[in-house]
């Protein structure tokens, strides 16, 4: 069926003409834009009165619609965030605070295709040629530069009908200008139930377990766990300096290190997400099948030190990341009933425990040998997908002894052990006979 998926192209800029002090202008006066748009909304201006009140006569009116735009939506974040704070019996952690509204820094540039900017390809050389106006009657030009499967994405963008070229935002980093720009387009996802192999994940504190099963035969096609407990030990390290930043009022620090904590978390969670739509599409027919996980932070009452730390798991993130991939590589994505799956033994149904990094099955009947822990909720999943399809309860149990499964440790953003790229690591947990 018909569905949209938007995706985010990161590249580089580099400038033929024009001056890059334009480029420094706009994003110091779209922060303006910005912290007046916040000190309006908290006086309970509407977006229109907001836009005829906001004005600036060095800045193109669209940049300021789409500036003013990307401020209303952090406004309602913030607004969704403290609802669910305030609705709390026992929050955790002090009240969240409003968007910064920091005087001296810069803020991305946001601009619509076409208007604020507009890319073009070279035919002779074939590269992405960019225009932007960051001031009336100014313009800065040159060329972009990126990952090749990336430019080669953004040019299929701009030459086809089938994509539309949206929103594009400009930052600096380290003395580099970057272009992110959105590219939106329709895909035929098929729907879960033509799949011919579930690809069960599950997430937790440090792991994403994956297990792809053929649905006609229970057999196991691939097997692989990713380690990200980098994250975890950094999460824990920025709220240990975060805390201490607030017991002293020094809120601007503590805005920096959020910032810096989410900028490494999504990090990770791209290259993981990447790593899981690769698994999965090495398989034929395949469908992506996570826990649901609606109302489980409800049910997590474990004190303050538990809570926080369980809270703060990045299930939603991960699994949008990953479901946005998968749509962009036309493979559908499911969920299933999240109740035991770590608890169950996928051989024969019985509850077992967690022993270490491995999985006991406490039936003397079964004696489940070689799985990890992680990797047999994974399988449960997969195998609830397929009772879920086939729209009956039968007790299909997988085999015994499962494949060696692999571990590969993720620590950062761009830092793998080995292999290096998605693509590489998935294949990894592909079996031999597979």
């Amino acid at each position: 069926m018909g569905k949209e998926a938007t995706k985010t192209i990161q590249t580089r800029l580099h400038v033929a003409s024009g001056e890059r002090s334009w480029l420094h202008d706009a994003r110091l006066t779209s922060r303006e834009i910005f912290n007046e748009t916040i000190h309006l909304k908290q006086q309970g201006y509407t977006r229109t009165e907001i836009q005829n009140e906001v004005d600036h006569d060095d800045f193109l009116r669209n940049n300021k619609c789409a500036v003013v735009g990307k401020a209303l939506q952090t406004w309602d974040s913030y607004q969704s965030l403290k609802n669910w704070w305030e609705n709390q019996d026992d929050p955790d952690g002090g009240k969240p605070t409003p968007p910064s509204t920091d005087k001296t820094g810069a803020y991305p540039l946001v601009m619509a295709h076409t208007e604020g900017y507009r890319l073009t390809v070279d035919d002779d050389t074939n590269r992405v040629r960019f225009r932007i106006s960051p001031k009336p009657y100014k313009k800065v030009k040159g060329h972009l530069r990126g990952e090749p499967d990336a430019m080669n994405e953004l040019r299929d963008a701009i030459t086809s009908d089938e994509v539309d070229v949206g929103q594009a935002e400009l930052l600096y980093r380290n003395g580099v200008y970057y272009l992110h720009v959105t590219v939106t387009r329709e895909f035929d996802v098929p729907e879960p139930d033509t799949a011919d192999t579930l690809v069960g994940v599950d997430i937790n504190e440090r792991n994403v377990a994956l297990t792809a099963l053929d649905r006609e035969t229970l057999r196991t096609k691939g097997t692989l766990v990713l380690d990200y407990g980098r994250v975890k030990q950094e999460r824990q390290r920025y709220h240990t300096i975060t805390k201490r930043c607030q017991e002293h009022g020094k809120t601007s620090i503590h805005q920096t290190l959020g910032d810096t904590e989410e900028r490494f978390t999504e990090g990770v969670l791209h290259r993981l997400s990447r790593a899981v739509v690769e698994f999965a599409k090495q398989f034929s027919n395949p469908v992506i099948v996570f826990e649901d996980m609606e109302g489980i932070r409800d049910e997590i009452k474990y004190g303050s030190y538990l809570n926080r730390r369980l809270h703060k798991l990045p299930f939603h993130t991960f699994e949008t990341f990953v479901s946005y991939k998968a749509t962009w590589r036309e493979i559908p994505t499911d969920t299933v009933d999240a109740y035991y799956n770590s608890k169950t033994c996928s051989c024969c149904c019985e509850r077992g425990y967690r022993q270490g990094g491995r999985f006991r099955c406490t039936n003397d009947e079964c004696d489940v040998v070689q799985d990890h822990a992680d990797r047999n909720a994974s399988v449960n999943i997969a195998w609830r997908e397929k009772a879920k399809l086939d729209g009956n309860t039968m007790d299909y149990r997988t085999h015994k002894t499962q494949p060696q499964v692999r571990l590969v440790r993720l620590s950062g953003p761009g830092r793998v052990n080995r292999p290096t790229s998605s693509r590489s690591l998935a294949e990894q947990g592909v079996l031999a006979h597979g």
